[in-house]
């Protein structure tokens, strides 16, 4: 079960998405990468009205939005998300090197910590097999 700052890590996470994704939308698959001097994030959202999956890089270009401020807010995400292997370190924890945050929009949430060595792992082919883990499409 998660702590305090655990509870408060997943409310600026939810936050964060909140306010990236410029559109309604039912579901959100965040992924992050991070371990030594290396991070990755990405999201994909089902907009509330049937299209396919967005993900993240793309919305600035399809919003027509600022790519500088919205990539400033992807960093400060990656920055949140990250912050949870802090906490993982003081409770004695091994880090994860991978995370899925699954939001949606009533605001439940599940999260999945992976462990595995990523270093050489090809990351298009690693985004396809988390896709197709979770079914996003």
């Amino acid at each position: 079960m998660p702590d305090q700052k655990e509870k408060e890590i997943f409310q600026e996470i939810a936050h964060g998405l909140h306010d990236l994704i410029p559109e309604e939308w039912s579901k959100v698959f965040l992924y992050v990468e991070g371990w030594e001097d290396f991070s990755t994030e990405y999201f994909y959202y089902y907009p509330t009205d049937g299209r396919a999956p967005v993900l993240s890089h793309h919305i600035p270009n399809h919003f027509d939005l600022d790519e500088e401020e919205f990539e400033d807010l992807e960093s400060e995400l990656t920055d949140q998300v990250l912050s949870l292997q802090d906490v993982f370190k003081a409770q004695g924890l091994e880090p994860w090197t991978s995370l899925t945050f699954i939001l949606e929009s009533n605001g439940k949430f599940h999260v999945e910590y992976g462990y595995e060595d990523l270093r050489d792992v090809d990351m298009v082919e690693q985004r396809e097999a988390w896709k197709a883990s979770y079914g996003v499409e």
